[in-house]
């Protein structure tokens, strides 16, 4: 066997890596935390046009820990828990459901798995699904479809594109491309149109969806397309919080409830509103 203690030196590169122990992966956690801080800090100092450039940086930290598999929050806590949605319930125009801030934190012991919270509805349309979507414009119909690209929902956009029927009509002096339902009187088949709608988000709108829209149309890149109804879910309380802060500030007080290493991080931190 040949020895090469003589001719081999360990050479630096950018391809390998190595995996942190648990003091790095909390030491990482405090840094994604402080990111939140810092904001929410920043928030006092700072004139309100500033305020939505904070919340494109603070929905990172919460994508990055609660919404990827394998982030070093989950390796920590495997089974980290989040409070349950719990705010005001409002509806606005076209029969939206909001659940608005301020978000109250329920007693640890009803705290649901981070897969259940992301699950959650923020927001959504109660509708009637023999009324719904009879009339769908060209745009929206493209937006659809496009939702349902890809393997998971190849048999949904065939069912889905079969129901409806292109058309070229009339609308306020304006001449129009849309697709009408084939069978608008069929309670089976609006059934089913509403399953598939519900399987893309366009009724109802989950946490994830959320937290996901905010950080990929704001965070990590500046997308042309962006729904202005997500926009909306994310409007300020009477405090000028909005339900962004409310899951960072909560998932940190989750995680000093957790995790013993980070019981005494951010000491002065807002105060919670707690369920009674």
């Amino acid at each position: 066997m040949e020895n090469i203690d003589g001719i081999y030196k360990a050479e630096l590169n950018f391809v390998e890596e190595f995996n942190l122990n648990r003091h790095g992966m909390i030491k990482e956690i405090e840094t994604e935390f402080n990111i939140i801080r810092l904001c929410i800090q920043e928030m006092e100092e700072l004139d309100a046009e500033y305020h939505p450039m904070l919340d494109r940086i603070l929905v990172m930290p919460l994508r990055k820990l609660l919404c990827e598999n394998g982030s070093v929050l989950l390796n920590v806590c495997p089974d980290f828990k989040m409070p349950p949605l719990e705010g005001l319930t409002t509806v606005l125009e076209d029969k939206q459901v909001l659940i608005r801030p301020p978000y109250k934190i329920k007693e640890v012991s009803k705290w649901i798995s981070v897969s259940e919270w992301m699950g959650q509805s923020i927001s959504w349309f109660d509708r009637d699904v023999n009324v719904m979507a009879e009339i769908i414009p060209q745009h929206t119909y493209e937006s659809i479809l496009n939702k349902m690209n890809g393997k998971k929902f190849k048999n949904l956009k065939l069912q889905f594109e079969e129901m409806y029927d292109k058309k070229q009509v009339q609308f306020k002096g304006e001449v129009l491309e849309v697709y009408r339902k084939l069978n608008p009187m069929d309670a089976d088949a609006n059934q089913k149109i509403n399953e598939i709608l519900d399987e893309i988000g366009y009724n109802r709108l989950s946490i994830y969806d959320f937290i996901k829209h905010m950080s990929d149309k704001r965070g990590a890149h500046i997308d042309v397309g962006h729904s202005l109804v997500v926009g909306l879910v994310n409007s300020k309380d009477a405090i000028g919080l909005t339900p962004i802060h409310y899951f960072a500030i909560q998932m940190i007080y989750a995680a000093k409830t957790q995790i013993p290493e980070l019981v005494g991080y951010w000491t002065e931190m807002p105060e919670l509103v707690m369920e009674e």
